[in-house]
């Protein structure tokens, strides 16, 4: 497991479980799209090992045993784009056999789920998403 950063852990009330928040923040170069992409792939994979390898609750050990959510929270990014990742990632990752097995065999977290939150320039505040729209995946 590589290094990661994640900018915010959050005891998250409304899911009844731990949070680890990703911050990304634009405006992107769009000739680096497939950069900017690729960088927070690898950032959601790390914490995903974090989490099915035992850092999380290794660090915040009162974690241990509730639902956990990665999420990003994006700003000024181009919305399409990331969604699209973003969708093809979390229907993807849990059929990949090696993230499949860990899912079911890891003994510290009941759930795994991943969101998405983006907010545009031209929106001006943060939008209010339908389920539909926001791509949320659970793992049990």
């Amino acid at each position: 497991m590589g290094q990661v950063t994640v900018d915010f852990v959050a005891s998250d009330q409304p899911h009844e479980g731990w949070s680890l928040i990703l911050i990304e923040q634009g405006p992107w170069d769009t000739a680096a799209i497939s950069d900017h992409l690729r960088r927070i792939q690898d950032r959601l994979y790390t914490c995903l090992d974090a989490a099915l390898e035992g850092a999380v609750t290794a660090q915040y050990p009162e974690a241990r045993g509730k639902p956990l959510m990665i999420r990003l929270e994006a700003f000024n990014v181009p919305e399409a784009q990331l969604r699209g990742f973003f969708g093809r990632f979390t229907s993807e990752v849990p059929k990949l056999p090696d993230y499949a097995k860990a899912l079911h065999e890891q003994q510290f977290f009941p759930m795994v789920s991943f969101e998405l939150n983006v907010v545009t320039e031209d929106s001006g505040c943060p939008r209010l998403m339908t389920p539909t729209e926001s791509p949320r995946k659970r793992w049990d």
